[in-house]
């Protein structure tokens, strides 16, 4: 929007105050490229440090202000660099504030001087301490701490950085902020005016106002993303779909040969997507099961059956490994009933041209592939059945560029590994139906689950020692890539330490997602080959691996993640028919409580359930919608409440446009959330 003195939150970041060009290519590094993007940079959480702690009452792990005198100050050594510690005391105990590799610091304490410091405290060298604290000169009569919003941030550039650019933009930009949901319906919901939410979201005066303006934006978000969703399923409805299959004998043949039996979710998944395809309508559905529970077997009958009735089909997936894998599975278990073919950037230029041409002309009936089946050049001869695998690492958008063809809208069938509670599966995917594989195949192996101390790590180490000298794999998963400024454990730093001292010796690799797309592939393809050991990885690895060999996981730092997270990952292990083991490494004797639900239950659907009641709805609406325009929900912590209302006010919304009885504003609405959804609502269109 433009006001009248010419302002618009279209305008370039780099000329704010604070920013400039070098702030501004960091800036873009976040997705922050307009004054718009950068005050819809929400913060995922806050350090509250309003309450004053006692320095006798501080716990471990949990973040407080302290307020005391200035005791001691001193220069000391650390396996982090030159350290300056200085202890402070209020007369109930002493704590130390620390920093690293920042000398100059020094000049700024004296003996008997007030601090007030804000920060997260640990108990190291004996005593607890705050590493990088925030702090000031203070008078004793200081009431609170502050509250501080904590951004996603990156090398170079803060959250503190980025805090400070929010709050000068929003001193000259609130004006023109234009809402998009009316006063009227936010009052009725309980939430803030927009304007207000964005001030209270970026500069809280307290943790109150902090939740309300979460759940104001989090409101505005989800009804968005809900009215963009149900209108897509609408205008899907309205496409011409191919004809109803008449024939599924192929199919079930292939059903009949499998050399195990079907679990009773897959014989429901296939009833579902049976019955869509005996409709006239297109399919467009979406087929959630825990990692192993069967999924690809239900897609090949779909496929299968697409190809008997006189369609091609497409199976899309989103590493070269795991398409590979779908390749090769695909030809072992339907051998000769399809004709294939693959496609990947890895195929060379002369093999590219003739899979092109072939299925052009209808030599191929199933065509199997990465990004690389969404090239414009790409030429179906009659596309009828399209297969996403973990849909989410494409995007919405990207699977129904794939999906649409010149003739009709080809029937879509979205398959998901990350388990969502039935609760949001319908919210996350408004535009698809849902089809839930809950039980698994006969002979998967269970895998064990145990929870360690930092300080029992060497015992999860000797394990996977004994394992490889058993002729299998193992996977090390760290929560980052090289060391920060946190104790958190880095994929780097862990191989190492690893090849120096516990698993010396072994042939280690290492996996994580600042190395090339070849560096990946050459690393993840030695890994199912054998020729590596052990994998060091960051979370690259939680989908699109399937190596049975893999035995034993060691999870480090497992507190970093979500329990779903946490779940996935072990899914990497288990996946042959030897017994398979994961341990989770606690970075604290305090978080391995939280994390000792997943030693009771492999379910991933329980584990989701778990995850959704300890941290709220956001992070699956982080992964499930990626792709969807301006959608920002990861961080604003749903409630299931605000998931409801908004979800309910949509359909409201929707119903009165189509009757022609809603209020201007809320055809207003509805024009501008369908403006912004464009392209996605295009494709659900005849043409």
């Amino acid at each position: 929007m433009t006001g009248s003195m010419g302002r618009s939150l279209d305008e370039p970041v780099r000329y704010l105050k604070g920013v400039g060009p070098k702030k501004a290519l960091l800036l873009r590094e976040l997705g922050v490229e307009t004054v718009r993007d950068l005050l819809d940079h929400f913060p995922f959480r806050i350090d509250d440090f309003s309450r004053v702690v006692p320095m006798g009452a501080v716990t471990a792990g949990v973040p407080v202000t302290v307020q005391g005198k200035v005791i001691s100050a001193q220069f000391i050594g650390s396996s982090r660099g030159r350290a300056f510690r200085v202890g402070i005391a209020d007369g109930t105990g002493i704590l130390y504030l620390v920093w690293y590799n920042m000398p100059y610091i020094h000049k700024r304490f004296a003996p008997g001087m007030p601090v007030s410091a804000s920060g997260k405290v640990e108990w190291r060298r004996g005593a607890f301490e705050m590493a990088h604290p925030l702090w000031r000169q203070s008078s004793s009569g200081d009431a609170k701490g502050p509250v501080i919003p904590v951004y996603h941030a990156t090398q170079g550039l803060t959250s503190q950085s980025i805090h400070s650019i929010i709050k000068d933009a929003l001193k000259v930009y609130s004006p023109y902020l234009e809402p998009l949901v009316p006063q009227t319906i936010l009052d009725k919901h309980g939430c803030l005016s927009e304007r207000e939410a964005y001030q209270g979201i970026h500069d809280p005066k307290s943790c109150e106002v902090w939740e309300k303006s979460r759940r104001t934006l989090a409101f505005r978000e989800t009804l968005s993303l809900q009215i963009g969703l149900l209108s897509m399923k609408a205008e899907a409805l309205k496409s011409p779909g191919p004809r109803p299959f008449e024939t599924f004998r192929e199919a079930d043949a292939f059903l009949a040969g499998l050399p195990f039996r079907l679990t009773s979710a897959q014989r429901r998944a296939i009833e579902d997507i049976g019955r869509d395809l005996r409709s006239g309508h297109t399919m467009n559905r979406l087929l959630q099961g825990d990692v192993g529970s069967g999924k690809t077997v239900v897609a090949m009958w779909g496929l299968i059956s697409a190809v008997e009735n006189g369609w091609q089909g497409a199976l899309m997936a989103p590493t070269e490994i795991l398409a590979t894998q779908h390749l090769n599975t695909f030809r072992q278990l339907v051998g000769d009933r399809v004709r294939t073919g693959f496609l990947s950037g890895a195929v060379r230029k002369s093999d590219r041209e003739s899979t092109l041409t072939k299925l052009s002309s209808g030599e191929i009936d199933v065509l199997i592939g990465t990004h690389a089946l969404l090239s414009p050049e790409i030429r179906w001869r009659k596309l009828g059945f399209v297969v996403t695998d973990e849909q989410h690492r494409f995007g919405v958008k990207q699977r129904l560029t794939l999906s649409h063809s010149d003739e009709v809208l080809p029937h879509m069938l979205v398959m998901s590994a990350t388990p969502i509670p039935r609760s949001l599966a319908l919210t996350l995917y408004g535009d698809l139906d849902v089809s839930v594989m809950d039980s698994m195949p006969e002979g998967r192996v269970a895998v064990t689950t145990r929870c360690v101390t930092r300080r029992q790590r060497q015992n999860a180490y000797r394990v996977v020692r004994d394992e490889v000298a058993r002729g299998r794999q193992a996977f090390i998963v760290c929560p980052l890539i090289t060391e920060g400024k946190t104790d958190r454990r880095a994929a780097s730093m862990v191989k190492e330490e690893l090849e120096k001292g516990y698993l010396k010796g072994l042939s280690i690799g290492l996996l994580h997602g600042s190395l090339s797309k070849n560096e990946i592939n050459e690393t993840m393809t030695k890994f199912a080959n054998g020729e590596i050991q052990v994998l060091v990885a960051t979370t690259v690895v939680e989908v699109g691996i399937d190596v049975p060999n893999a035995t034993a996981m060691v999870i480090e730092d497992a507190d970093s993640f979500g329990l779903a997270t946490l779940h996935q990952l072990r899914g990497r292990v288990g996946r042959g028919r030897h017994p398979s083991v994961c341990f989770l490494v606690a970075s604290s004797e305090s978080s391995l409580s939280r994390l000792r639900g997943l030693e009771k239950t492999t379910d991933g659907f329980e584990v989701a359930e778990m995850d959704l009641r300890e941290r709220g709805p956001g992070q699956f609406f982080g992964t499930a919608q990626h792709g969807m325009p301006d959608i920002k929900l990861a961080e604003l912590g749903l409630s299931l409440d605000v998931v409801a209302r908004a979800r309910q006010e949509a359909k409201e919304m929707l119903e009165a446009v189509e009757r022609g009885s809603a209020s201007p504003e809320v055809f207003t609405v509805v024009e501008r959330v369908r403006e912004k959804f464009g392209d996605l609502l295009k494709h659900g269109r005849s043409r």
